[in-house]
């Protein structure tokens, strides 16, 4: 198994699932969005009108759902999840990007709720960038008009080309 480390200190560890292992998983997931006035569910794949009508009213050209939380898909403490919220939460602020509370759901209940972000107009290199230091497998990325879709660590990415 391989290891990285962060520049924060912590050991990562990326994972043995395979990309084609964990997209159903991510695929059936229930992604949250909590606007001003409402949750909004994104589902990988499915049309989004609501959000997407919700982003055009903000001057929102995309959003990224990110979370910090579980690395590599292997559960964290609850401390050590709010410790990685509260570290997303502040590479937010340093980049001046707007961000909503989120939240990823198993609709079946096998894996808990993750905390998250819905974050404005973060850029594909900061994503990448982002995905390799939270050690994250993936994050969905909502481009209109395109239908939400899931961007890849970009490990998986390769493992999966290999």
């Amino acid at each position: 198994m391989a290891t990285n480390s962060s520049d924060d200190g912590h050991r990562a560890v990326r994972p043995v699932a395979t990309r084609a292992e964990l997209e159903p998983v991510y695929r059936s997931a229930e992604y949250d969005v909590e606007t001003e006035s409402e949750t909004r569910i994104l589902r990988i794949g499915a049309p989004a009108p609501e959000i997407t009508s919700w982003m055009k009213a903000h001057g929102l050209r995309r959003i990224v759902l990110f979370t910090a939380c579980n690395p590599g898909s292997r559960p964290a403490t609850a401390r050590d999840n709010e410790q990685r919220q509260r570290r997303l939460e502040q590479a937010v602020d340093n980049h001046g990007l707007r961000a909503w509370p989120a939240c990823n759901r198993d609709p079946l209940g096998h894996w808990p709720d993750e905390p998250g972000l819905a974050i404005a107009d973060l850029s594909d290199s900061v994503l990448v960038e982002w995905l390799e230091h939270f050690d994250q497998n993936a994050a969905v990325l909502l481009d209109p008009p395109a239908v939400p879709r899931l961007v890849w660590h970009p490990a998986l990415s390769r493992r999966e080309s290999a």
